[in-house]
């Protein structure tokens, strides 16, 4: 699972770093178990090495196919970050901005001004008619916003605003700029009751442009949306966020044990029918292929639930036993895998969502438990499972959970204001308890009545 939210950073207190000038900033830094040392300690040499894949050349090379962005440069400019994060070293947030102006200087303009990374598709996604045709990928523009609005997060809890502030200013700018040019184009759609979804560029080819994103992908522009929200306060963020939520409660099934099942993707508008065969849909609908997109859908609903938003105690409880009862066999030394559908996972696919493990001892010991250590430690000289799969690991163990041991929703306050005031009536119009059996799939067109 990849993320940072960094609303959830602990109050600051107890540690320093120093800016330039000398002055002490508070830093909360987390207490690393002895036993992890040396998983931080490989981490930390890999975010020095990782350079190597941040520099001007390296970047130009992953812009000319942007949505590499998202799955690989992202992650290693995003390194330093964490790094400051467990250390408090403010060197690490000078080489995060030294990374990210590397990535930035390859942005380009469509017609209208939009900045973006504007390069090839990916090859499954080109149009057969235009494959050389640059185009502009949804994921890689609010991955990239919701980390630019995590830096001013973090460098403002920090005590370092007034040394970043240019940064803070253009990256913010430019992160908006990013998101909110998907909705200007139209990308953005609200489906009433059921929600909201984002759809994909229109000139991929046919069965690929203007489809709904998955559901693994909204959970991480859901993620981007939050940060935003949390660094500008602009209260259109957080009301997409509790939309796209809500249109994930709308797509799960509830089985006769009172369990979650979900697909990958679902349906959401006239715009998914198969243009050559108005009787099917762009996408097939099944339970979802891989461990990491199950995690990434979960995961939005734990944000959400943290915040107060769209899922309460019950939905958690029913989360909690998908993956206890369905997804994994129970096994801590063994353990074996399975889609929310019950069929077996492929080899090398880990069904688990970390960020459940608040809930759920077992899930805790899976998790972060002696046999997920001894998986990080035999890895950990490796530059990419040493590097940015152990970050993953690392900040969800030391920065991100332990705010989320509590009872209930532990980042209510982020939201509290807007959720009582002008997000109540949202809240209210949107608000239901899924039951039994919960959503059934439209498996073609003809079954989807919202088509009518």
């Amino acid at each position: 699972m990849t993320t940072l939210l960094a609303f959830v950073l602990l109050t600051p207190a107890g540690a320093w770093a120093q800016d330039e000038g000398g002055r002490e900033t508070s830093v909360t830094l987390p207490e690393i178990e002895e036993a992890d040392q040396p998983i931080v300690e490989a981490f930390l040499r890999h975010v020095d090495s990782s350079a190597a894949y941040c520099t001007p050349e390296r970047m130009a090379r992953f812009a000319a196919q942007p949505e590499d962005i998202t799955w690989q440069t992202s992650r290693h400019i995003r390194m330093p970050l964490v790094a400051f994060r467990l250390t408090g070293e403010s060197r690490y947030l000078d080489e995060f901005v030294t990374r990210l102006e590397a990535l930035l200087a390859e942005m380009s303009r469509d017609e209208e001004g939009h900045p973006g990374w504007y390069g090839l598709a990916l090859e499954l996604f080109r149009h057969p008619e235009h494959p050389d045709e640059p185009v502009d990928v949804i994921i890689t523009s609010f991955t990239m916003a919701e980390l630019m609005a995590e830096f001013a997060i973090v460098v403002r809890e920090a005590g370092l605003a007034e040394r970043y502030a240019e940064q803070i200013g253009r990256y913010l700018e430019l992160a908006q700029k990013l998101v909110d040019k998907w909705e200007e184009r139209g990308n953005y759609r609200e489906i009433g009751e059921r929600g909201a979804v984002y759809i994909t560029h229109e000139r991929l080819k046919p069965v690929k442009g203007h489809l709904t994103e998955p559901h693994n992908k909204h959970e991480m522009i859901t993620r981007a949306l939050v940060n935003l929200y949390a660094a500008t306060g602009e209260a259109g963020y957080i009301e997409k966020a509790v939309r796209l939520g809500t249109r994930f409660k709308r797509c799960l099934m509830l089985d006769e044990q009172g369990i979650y099942r979900w697909n990958y993707w679902d349906p959401a508008g006239e715009w998914d029918v198969h243009p050559e065969e108005p009787g099917r849909w762009k996408h097939w609908i099944g339970a979802e292929h891989r461990g990491g997109y199950y995690s990434l859908s979960l995961s939005q609903t734990v944000l959400l639930y943290e915040l107060g938003l769209v899922f309460d105690d019950r939905d958690i409880e029913r989360f909690v036993r998908t993956q206890t009862e369905v997804a994994w066999n129970g096994s801590y030394e063994d353990p074996q895998w399975f889609r929310v559908d019950g069929r077996e996972a492929d080899e090398g696919h880990v069904y688990l969502c970390r960020w459940l493990a608040s809930y759920d001892e077992r899930i805790h010991e899976m998790a972060f438990g002696a046999h997920a250590r001894s998986v990080r430690m035999e890895a950990r000289d490796h530059p990419w499972q040493g590097g940015v799969v152990a970050m993953s690991w690392l900040e969800d163990k030391y920065l991100i959970l332990p705010r989320w041991e509590s009872p209930g929703a532990s980042d209510a306050a982020l939201v509290g204001e807007w959720a009582a005031g002008e997000g109540a009536e949202l809240l209210a119009e949107l608000a239901f308890d899924v039951e039994p059996p919960g959503y059934e799939p439209p498996m073609s067109p003809s079954q989807a009545a919202w088509l009518d």
